[in-house]
């Protein structure tokens, strides 16, 4: 009985051993890792791939509730904090209401403001009833000044148009997979709009073919004129980091108390040792700093990070 026990145990050891062999080389020379009888594939070796991150600079720290930073040319995210969850965007609605005015109307076409878009926010008087301006000139006030009044009386020429702005800013957001933004309102007064900093990047993203709305938007200052040159309105950019920050090809600021601050900004990365121009966007939303932030994050990326 003895001998028998031990006849088992022996080919069950040998039985082991031929299994384990079959199958260790695919194992060990695959990309494949078993873990709680899961499967993994490691991604593609990231050095391979520009930009390469130095993992030997420190991580920025930053008070936004959310961050990201996106590099255009390799479509990939540099940094982000928090980028899924859902913000109230402020003014940096505005880019997007500039987007859909652009590609609905002619940046000649005149428009008269009705009362409904002065001092609509209740502390300052941007426009003047029965003021005439163009669509390029309300684009201008929208994102270098950021008024808000602009925002409105372009609702209402879209209205008077037969379009419905708002449904069109969301129906763009939808084409562009934004599925967790909502437009409230054309300039971001309503904080019961919201986004992601994950979505923004897919608007800014598709905003960069209109050169003309980030041209507008890095103007450090501007002076626009009525159509029938009465009124002058000299205006100065809410960006504090133009002029600071190199390489800025556009952008926008936001506040209201619920959003915090919120920044969106674009800066070129430029060429070097061959290697092509790039642009990285960075977008900040909910900081009680935000050019801090901003200034900080860019910082950091070109530290981190080399294009060559």
């Amino acid at each position: 009985m003895a001998g028998l026990t031990i006849i088992v145990a022996v080919l069950v050891l040998v039985n082991a051993y031929f299994f384990i062999n079959i199958y260790r080389a695919p194992i060990e020379n695959s990309n494949l890792v078993l873990h709680n009888n899961q499967a993994f594939i490691f991604p593609p070796n990231p050095s391979n791939y520009l930009p390469i991150l130095n993992t030997s600079v420190d991580e920025v720290v930053l008070d936004a509730k959310s961050v990201i930073l996106y590099d255009v040319k390799s479509s990939k995210d540099l940094f982000g904090k928090k980028i899924k969850e859902k913000l109230p965007i402020a003014s940096l609605t505005k880019v997007f209401t500039a987007v859909v005015v652009w590609e609905n109307f002619s940046p000649n076409d005149i428009v008269t403001v009705y009362p409904t878009a002065v001092n609509v926010d209740g502390e300052r008087r941007g426009l003047y009833v029965d003021e005439t301006l163009s669509v390029s000139s309300l684009i201008q006030l929208m994102l270098i000044e950021s008024s808000n009044d602009a925002a409105y009386a372009l609702m209402d020429y879209s209205t008077s148009r037969g379009i419905d702005l708002m449904a069109e800013m969301n129906k763009k957001a939808l084409e562009l997979g934004m599925h967790d933004t909502y437009f409230a309102d054309p300039a971001g007064l309503d904080d019961t709009g919201y986004s992601t900093t994950s979505d923004l990047i897919k608007g800014v993203k598709y905003a960069l073919r209109y050169d003309a709305i980030w041209g507008f938007s890095r103007k450090a200052t501007a002076t626009i004129v009525s159509t029938d040159g009465k009124i002058v309105h000299e205006i100065k950019n809410t960006d504090q980091l133009l002029g600071v920050l190199s390489g800025i090809v556009g952008g926008k600021t936001g506040y209201t108390d619920s959003a915090l601050g919120c920044m969106i900004l674009i800066v070129d990365v430029p060429a070097q040792a061959g290697v092509p121009s790039n642009q990285i966007i960075a977008i900040i939303l909910g900081s009680h700093n935000r050019f801090g932030d901003m200034t900080n994050l860019i910082s950091w990326a070109k530290q981190a990070y080399r294009w060559n």
